[in-house]
């Protein structure tokens, strides 16, 4: 049974190798990753985010939680000078949101898990959201994109007894108002 790893660990910093071919056990990883992101309230859960170091994430951004799809060998072609910041969060580091910009269009292309290959524009969260788990797949968190000061203090503050994730807002003040 796959569970998804928290922060600190380091298998989360590892980069993801791609995904040479597509079989049942590959399926089987894909259905199991699927469930785990419904069990965890996630719309995106990268395999990296598993301990498998493929690149390979599920994901689903329905309002219904009731369409899965699958990104295997996603590669960013090109991404919009236009940026859009969303609150995101992360299964892997609970209850931390943080708001972060990134592109607000990008162009992807990925298989799916019957090695159909898509190429498409999307924007807003789809593009968040595919940015995020790409990331993940490049061994790099939400909290990569702080600032180092400000990455400092909520790391210190998630491992702090008290862990009043509450703080954080006030931790990174005014910035990007």
């Amino acid at each position: 049974m796959l569970k998804i790893l928290k922060f600190p660990d380091p298998r989360l910093r590892i980069k993801a190798k791609e995904l040479k071919f597509i079989d049942k056990e590959i399926n089987l990883i894909l259905g199991e990753m699927k469930e785990l992101m419904y069990e965890a309230d996630g719309i995106g859960l990268a395999a990296t985010q598993v301990g498998i170091h493929l690149r390979i994430f599920t994901f689903d951004i329905s309002e219904e939680k009731n369409s899965p799809q699958v990104a295997i060998n996603p590669k960013i072609i090109s991404k919009s000078q236009e940026k859009i910041e969303f609150e995101e969060g992360c299964l892997s580091i609970p209850g931390l949101r943080l708001p972060i910009k990134r592109a607000k269009k990008i162009v992807v292309k990925w298989l799916d898990e019957k090695g159909n290959e898509y190429q498409k524009e999307i924007e807003n969260l789809e593009s968040v959201l595919f940015q995020h788990e790409i990331d993940h797949l490049d061994g790099k968190l939400i909290i990569d994109k702080l600032p180092q000061e400000e990455r400092k203090k909520i790391i210190n503050l998630l491992f702090s007894k008290s862990s009043d994730l509450s703080k954080i807002d006030y931790l990174l003040g005014e910035r990007g108002k």
